[in-house]
């Protein structure tokens, strides 16, 4: 129920009522089926079948659901978890690996065979019963008949899940190392199966490179035999070796990001090559073995040799031995270097979703082979097939995090963290939208230079295709100064690019904003550009949505003669206060630091007030840890207006204040503003109601808080 409290307001002739809303939960959206809710779905399961007959076969709803809408998959081995590592260990890896795949805006799909049956996804509990079951047996290509006959469990090794994963449609793979050709093999001919199966599944497989204990150069010959495409991820062509970044020999091809591996993937399927990929990714810097490692291989593996441990077991023996020499040293580098390749692995598998989706539509695939047949009920969007425009900056963003709680501008060194990332307002906003599935598209400009390409490569899951280059410009940059809790003290900018975001440049595109369920506009754009998007919105009949980006720019559309054009704004207090500031015979504007109830009720008064004088539909006010407090025409039960149910039809004013819940763990608050706007935008579109709309985009401002970069990769 609402909580009431109804007060007049002297100047205005109507009841406003004042809703204190308990009602939703912040932290649950009921049946609000997107990508964001952040604990997606129970983990249910549909039987499926194999189109060759692979029967027995289970997957998680989750992976259904993505792999039928053509959304990112990444596939998991198992083998690392019931053979690689010691309890809790591999428990703690695998849960980790699967929490930053998802961070990143992919699902993952560990696969394993679990009393004779394929699982292509692990719910929580069969995660943790394969972690310390003691009869799981190592499963590769030639493994699958006995296990499956005789209702077994196993753990897939790198061939195994190849095959799965082929078979299910998911063409990443991320593992730790692959197996190779063991030294002595031209006498013993012990060769993996591992390098067989990249020479006939088509498969992009992450991985750290091979382990030093196996002869590295005659493996990467025998996969040049297989006809397997390997390339490196990074600066150079050293072909990793596991713990160490340069093995001492090189790959063929070189790779500088997840997108051109994604792109060489697509081409690899666009020729049905039935082959598969070899990425290697080094293990980070940080966490690269020493000496000390790479002596207790040698001593690992000449101990093997006396116990005459051969074939599968070998490695097994060698990796446990390996953390007992190293005093677990070696372990926490095999974990970094996993998630490590998860996270590459998952940007992977987005850039290549993207890629195919743009070239043959969601939901399909054209990658050959393998596939399933899923006979479950549809997990259809309600989202229109033609997204929302977003008109605004594009940045290279600089944060800096003041370590120190406390630091003085007087020209001391204070210790801190510097990290980059991408931002802008409008580009901010167009990036959540895109990964809460909405499909945008982004009119803004970049400069033809390393920041602007730099943006263009890293965003491949975002339509940029209309995005203005301009050689002679230099793209947009951003410092934001942080203190010890997050908070932006305050920002230096270069943003003179953002002018070239032209009236001439917007109207060449008015067909994309005519079709467009929704624009939206940061106010880094001119003046004159803000005139003409209200004036286009006004005359297709296309709401509105303005941020204001900062305090000085609030107040740009309300220069307009098209005012009424204005849908929704979303200011923080400060814009909130610049644009009352506007109205005529305003006196008491209340004091905005300290947030009380009469505060709330004078901002909501004042802001029907502005409501009312320049026909804007809905004012949705950002307060930090206060909440927010939506202010709009109609009633809280109305739908919010969009294209089928424009503000016109809407009678009254009412105002609902929605406290914050505070956010734990928190790294930066810099992109809270645009990922609530993100997650309230996408909900409307897919016409929730009201609290929906506000708990929707709460919740993926939480979300925000716990990174860095001003967007979440989920």
């Amino acid at each position: 129920m609402y909580c009431n409290t109804m007060f007049y307001v002297s100047q205005i002739y109507f009841n406003l009522a004042l809703y204190s809303h308990f009602r939703i939960p912040l932290n649950h959206v009921g049946s609000f089926k997107m990508a964001l809710v952040l604990n997606k779905m129970a983990v249910g399961r549909i039987q499926t079948q194999f189109c060759r007959c692979l029967h027995n076969f289970n997957m998680t709803k989750e992976v259904e659901l993505a792999i039928k809408n053509g959304d990112p998959v990444v596939a998991l081995e198992s083998t690392i978890i019931t053979h690689g590592m010691p309890y809790p260990s591999n428990l703690s890896m695998a849960r980790k690996t699967e929490d930053i795949i998802r961070g990143l805006g992919a699902v993952p799909a560990t696969i394993a065979i679990i009393q004779g049956r394929i699982h292509v996804g692990l719910s929580p509990e069969e995660l943790e019963y394969l972690a310390t079951a003691r009869t799981v047996l190592k499963t590769s290509r030639r493994d699958f008949p006995y296990i499956l006959a005789n209702k077994m469990d196993g753990g897939t090794t790198v061939s195994g899940t190849m095959l799965v994963a082929n078979k299910a449609g998911i063409k990443v793979f991320v593992t730790g190392g692959i197996g190779g050709v063991h030294r002595g093999a031209e006498t013993t001919m012990d060769i993996s199966a591992d390098l067989t199966e990249l020479g006939r599944t088509p498969v992009l497989v992450v991985s750290a490179g091979v382990k030093s204990i196996l002869d590295i150069g005659l493996t990467l010959e025998y996969l040049e035999t297989m006809g397997v495409c390997v390339a490196t991820l990074g600066e150079g062509l050293n072909f990793p070796a596991f713990y160490t970044s340069n093995s001492g020999f090189k790959a063929p091809y070189n790779l500088r990001s997840p997108g051109e591996a994604a792109a060489l993937m697509k081409a690899n399927l666009d020729l049905d090559l039935k082959s598969g990929i070899l990425l290697g990714v080094p293990i980070p810097a940080t966490e690269e073995g020493n000496c000390s490692i790479e002596n207790s291989i040698k001593t690992a593996v000449q101990e093997a040799k006396e116990k005459n441990i051969s074939g599968k077991e070998i490695t097994p023996y060698i990796l446990a031995r390996l953390n007992e020499l190293t005093s677990g040293e070696s372990l926490r580098a095999n974990i970094a270097l996993v998630e490590n390749n998860a996270r590459v692995g998952a940007e992977v598998a987005v850039n290549l979703s993207n890629l195919i989706n743009k070239t043959t539509g969601p939901g399909r695939s054209s990658a050959s082979g393998g596939s399933i047949i899923i006979s479950s009920e549809g997990g259809s969007s309600k989202t229109s097939s033609k997204g929302p425009v977003v008109v605004g900056g594009s940045i290279f963003d600089f944060v800096v995090r003041i370590t120190e709680d406390r630091f003085q501008t007087n020209g001391s060194t204070h210790f801190g963290k510097l990290q980059y990332s991408h931002g802008g307002v409008g580009r901010n906003i167009a990036d959540a939208l895109a990964r809460l599935g909405t499909r945008p598209r982004l009119l803004s400009a970049l400069g033809e230079d390393d920041q602007g390409k730099h943006i263009l490569d890293q965003n491949m899951h975002l339509d940029t295709s209309l995005v203005k280059i301009l050689p002679s410009s230099s793209t947009a940059t951003y410092t934001a100064i942080l203190d010890s809790f997050g908070e932006c003290k305050f920002g230096v900018g270069d943003m003179d690019i953002h002018d070239e975001i032209t009236p001439e440049y917007i109207l060449e595109h008015e067909d994309v904003i005519a079709g467009s369920p929704l624009v939206l506009s940061d106010g880094n754009i001119p003046i004159q550009s803000i005139n003409i998007l209200l004036e286009l919105c006004g005359k297709h009949g296309v709401p509105y949505f303005y941020d204001p980006a900062c305090s000085t720019k609030s107040t740009k559309p309300l220069q307009s003669k098209f005012t009424g054009s204005l849908t929704y704004s979303s200011p923080n207090l400060n814009e909130l206060v610049n644009m009352i500031k506007t109205l005529p015979g305003v006196q008491d504007i209340p004091d905005v630091s300290t947030i009380t109830d009469n505060t709330i009720k004078s901002l909501a008064s004042l802001s029907v007030r502005l409501l009312e004088h320049y026909g804007i539909s809905v004012i949705l006010l950002t307060m930090s840890k206060d909440g927010v407090l939506l202010t709009r025409r109609g009633d809280p039960s109305d739908p919010l207006p969009s294209r089928s149910n424009p503000a016109s039809q809407l009678t009254g004013f009412s105002s609902v204040h929605y406290p914050g819940v505070p956010a734990t763990n928190v790294v930066s608050v810099s992109g809270a503003g645009d990922c609530l706007t993100a997650g309230f935008i996408t909900a409307i579109l897919r016409g929730e109601d009201q609290d929906t709309c506000v708990a929707a985009g709460m919740q993926v401002a939480r979300l925000s808080c716990g990174v860095s970069p001003a967007i979440p990769q989920s």
